[in-house]
């Protein structure tokens, strides 16, 4: 027997545990390691914050799944990885060992843990703290009378998804509102093509939401944010949405990471120093295309290629080869009931473009959720 250990529940590791329960490896004896035991859908969250779907539409419950697969769920954040003795450990001390480890756990969001910011800012990863999030605004909304200030911090696809949420939950309550994005870079939704992002610009601008760009932020106060250049924003609730960078999980590792703090893995997602460690989605970077997006998109495509590096490891067989996509569909949902979409050369800020999202969500969230049950 292969003791596989799966790290966290991410995108990848819900596929994992969907093709144990359809084609069981005999094989294989399965602990699964998460902070939480709901597994919420990225794709779906500023969807929830405005209400649109229920917690239940838009979360997995993963020991249900863990179960299913014949695993055994542990509840509890990983710490710490030893390969020499082949153990990971968690918070509190607690050693899990394994065969074959495999890393789902995603990213930590970049200056959240200054000390001049954690006290006021609200973070949203892991993602079950977006219950939290969607309890604030709903108060905030109902708070009293006058317009309400909010600062998102951060202005990628997160960003600016949370910030256009943020104002449908404020202005379905007739609440006026001064919604600001903060971004340090030059422009907003970087990497993202120029048609897109202009046309990103005029969806805020005529909501009435203001971008700053080029302004770093020093500190989260009560009541304001302060960027360095001494400007101060008044926020009654600070989002902070900024770019990604590596849980300190690897560093005590002697694996190979790059300069973010990421494992790097093979084509195989392997580490590219232990063949027994394997990274998806965000916790890993690719050795051969170090430059590929830290985005959903791309954990999602890698959870098959897991899935046949995983059997490939206990069998003893070639793995596969991951290739990044070159392109992908993106779309954004602006909170109007409507979703703006770039694909190959298109960009539609249409009702049909959201209709095409929740259809697409929908059905990757049926994939898993009817194996739960």
């Amino acid at each position: 027997m292969k003791r596989l250990l799966l790290v966290g529940a991410g995108h990848a590791h819900l596929e994992i545990l969907r093709r144990l329960i359809l084609e069981p490896l005999r094989e294989v004896e399965l602990t699964v390691v998460s902070v939480a035991p709901l597994h919420h859908y990225s794709g779906m969250v500023p969807g929830y914050l405005q209400g649109t779907y229920r917690e239940e539409e838009i979360a997995v419950r993963v020991p249900e799944l863990v179960e299913r697969a014949g695993g055994r769920f542990v509840a509890g954040r990983a710490a710490g990885l030893e390969p020499g003795k082949r153990t990971v450990k968690l918070e509190g001390g607690v050693e899990v060992p394994y065969d074959l480890v495999s890393f789902g756990v995603g990213s930590n969001t970049a200056g959240i843990d200054d000390p001049r910011v954690a006290g006021e800012a609200q973070r949203i990863k892991p993602l079950e703290r977006v219950v939290s999030l969607r309890r604030r605004l709903t108060g905030l909304a109902r708070d009293g009378g006058g317009s309400v200030p909010v600062v998102v911090v951060g202005g990628g696809a997160a960003g600016v998804e949370v910030a256009l949420a943020t104002a449908a939950v404020l202005e379905r309550a007739g609440r006026e509102h001064r919604i600001t994005i903060v971004d340090s870079g030059e422009r907003i939704l970087a990497g993202y093509r120029d048609r897109f992002r202009e046309r990103a610009r005029e969806i805020l601008e005529d909501r009435g939401l203001e971008v700053r760009t080029g302004k770093k932020v020093a500190a989260v106060h009560t009541g304001e944010v302060e960027t360095e250049d001494g400007a101060r924003v008044p926020s009654r609730l600070t989002v902070w949405l900024t770019g990604a960078v590596a849980c300190p999980l690897f560093q005590g590792s002697a694996l190979p990471h790059d300069e973010r703090g990421f494992l790097l893995t093979d084509d195989a997602l392997r580490s590219i120093a232990d063949p027994n460690v394997f990274a998806a989605g965000d916790c890993g970077t690719l050795a051969s295309r170090p430059e590929t997006p830290k985005a959903g998109v791309y954990a999602v495509r890698e959870g098959p290629v897991l899935w046949e590096s995983l059997k490939a490891a206990v069998r003893g067989s070639e793995p596969p080869r991951y290739e990044p996509q070159r392109g992908f569909l993106s779309i954004l949902n602006t909170g109007d009931g409507r979703a703006l979409l770039d694909y190959k050369g298109i960009v539609s800020h249409s009702r049909w473009a959201w209709r095409l999202k929740d259809r697409i969500d929908r059905r990757f969230m049926a994939r898993y959720k009817k194996l739960a049950r």
